[in-house]
């Protein structure tokens, strides 16, 4: 099979040039490019990780704090109410506690007629006993054995930043509570056994008595939305109360927060064990501070590929996935909270993680171009070099096809046209020379050929009889003029040409 190339030499220089120069570069920036984004995803994929492992670490730290502390307080705490207390302790310690308004025991009458805050301070617990149900000895024995424990409350709350309230509570329905808080805060007829950081630890909904963490609620003494660790304090089988440490929520959200990727491209949030939104930038409003995020599910929220990335957050694996919202692609690694049950995920819109091999795309359409343009550029300046002397020499070829002296070359080019310029040159000089010496030998021949021709219509006419005749008579004519007698008349030939004549 022949391999047939047809068109004006320009069109394939130009063509030739844009081939073999930007055809390299988008099919190598192509792959690059391609390359480079599975390179980067897999790279940010990997960073993120150990970023989302890193603060997940961070948060199941700090809630180690708060179970390691709680668990000194609850110790301190069930120490404290197997203390014995005298029927003269019992009764001066007593006198402080008084009825509010609202039939409610504590503090809070002593409180505001020694000064307040402004001459106590606030570091120091408060009672809440809700005396519709009138109070006995045990009552008043845990409320004196426990005053002892504000000096233990005070130094957890210290080291521990993140503390709101330390407070422990009784089966009876006695609770303390530190630091200061009164009871005002409290609705009518609260009762804080029935609260769910009582009744996450108590024995119907933890037969193990083992510490437990409560789901993120709002906390009935203003503090907002916390999540509380609750540990059951437990004396030969018999529960001697529930302590319970809280720890607000926006104390965590912090965490999460201050997380930082691509620029804040990207973002955190917090999970409980049942994939409700603990903190999350689209559920960051006042009403979410209020607690009304606690019906927030991210189980039920997004698509169903988030869906299922959430689940598997829910179930406490460590991982990444992709998952399509209203604006990019995105990408989400989690990781785990082993103390509390909760899981921690950083998302990261893919078009982010992938922007720098979208600029080296950009750069290399940019830099394809300019080839182009250069290739283009180049083109026409090799068609001008090499095509204009190639039709100068078709002009000389078609000058000679026409019998026409062909004019002289004078190119200047690349050295192999200039020699093909010189040796077409010799070349035409050569064949007009030739072609005038063979002109003049045509012409020489056809003379030679007339001539020839017509010696041999004369040696013809020599050789008849009748030109002998002639012959015969214009000598015997010469004879007679010079003298000679003729004797006898001149003799009749018959002209085979012309006829007789006499």
């Amino acid at each position: 099979m022949k391999l047939q190339i047809r068109g004006p030499v320009a069109r394939a220089i130009l063509i030739a040039f844009l081939i073999i120069s930007i055809v390299p570069i988008v099919v190598v920036s192509g792959a690059l490019i391609s390359q480079s984004r599975g390179v980067l995803t897999e790279q940010m994929e990997d960073n993120v990780q150990t970023l989302v492992e890193s603060k997940a670490d961070e948060i199941n730290q700090r809630l180690n704090e708060v179970l390691h502390t709680t668990l000194i307080a609850a110790a301190h705490t069930k120490s404290a109410l197997q203390q014995e207390v005298t029927a003269d302790q019992l009764t001066t310690g007593m006198q402080r506690y008084q009825l509010d308004g609202r039939n409610l025991l504590g503090l809070d009458v002593y409180f505001n007629a020694a000064g307040g805050a402004e001459v106590l301070g606030s570091d120091l617990s408060n009672v809440y006993w809700n005396n519709d149900i009138p109070i006995n000895d045990v009552v008043e024995r845990q409320i004196i054995q426990t005053e002892p424990l504000d000096a233990i409350y005070g130094s957890i709350k210290g080291v521990s930043p993140d503390t709101q309230w330390i407070y422990m509570t009784t089966p009876e329905g006695m609770m303390r509570l530190y630091p200061w808080a009164d009871n005002d805060h409290y609705p009518d007829k609260w009762d804080p056994r029935e609260i769910i950081f009582y009744t996450v630890a108590d024995r119907p909904n933890n037969p193990t008595l083992e510490p437990r963490w409560t789901a993120p609620y709002v906390d009935f003494a203003g503090a907002g939305w916390m999540v509380t660790l609750s540990i059951p304090m437990v004396e030969n089988g018999e529960l001697l109360g529930i302590m319970s440490h809280d720890i607000t929520i926006n104390a965590l959200q912090n965490l999460v927060q201050d997380i930082r990727v691509l620029d804040g491209a990207g973002y955190g949030f917090l999970i409980d064990a049942n994939g409700n939104v603990v903190s999350h930038p689209d559920f960051q409003d006042d009403e979410a501070l209020k607690g009304s995020q606690e019906d927030a599910s991210l189980l039920t929220y997004g698509t169903p590929d988030f869906q299922a990335i959430i689940t598997k957050m829910v179930n406490g694996e460590t991982g990444s996935g992709r998952f399509v919202d209203d604006v990019d692609d995105q990408i989400l690694v989690y990781a785990p909270i082993p103390t509390i049950g909760w899981s921690l995920g950083i998302v990261v819109p893919h078009s982010e993680v992938i922007a720098p091999a979208r600029i080296m795309q950009q750069r290399s359409y940019t830099i394809a171009g300019v080839i182009a343009l250069a290739a283009i550029a180049l083109s026409l300046l090799l068609t001008h070099t090499l095509h204009q002397p190639i039709r100068q020499l078709l002009t000389g070829v078609r000058q000679m096809s026409e019998d026409s002296r062909a004019d002289k070359l004078n190119l200047v080019s690349f050295r192999e046209f200039e020699k093909l310029a010189q040796a077409f040159n010799e070349m035409a000089d050569r064949v007009y020379q030739r072609e005038r010496r063979l002109k003049e030998k045509v012409d020489a021949l056809s003379i030679q050929i007339d001539t020839e021709r017509k010696e041999a219509q004369i040696r013809q006419l020599v050789e008849t009889d009748y030109f002998q005749h002639l012959e015969n008579n214009a000598q015997l004519l010469r004879e007679r003029i010079k003298g000679k007698a003729v004797s006898q008349p001149l003799p009749a030939v018959e002209n085979k040409v012309f006829g007789e004549i006499d």
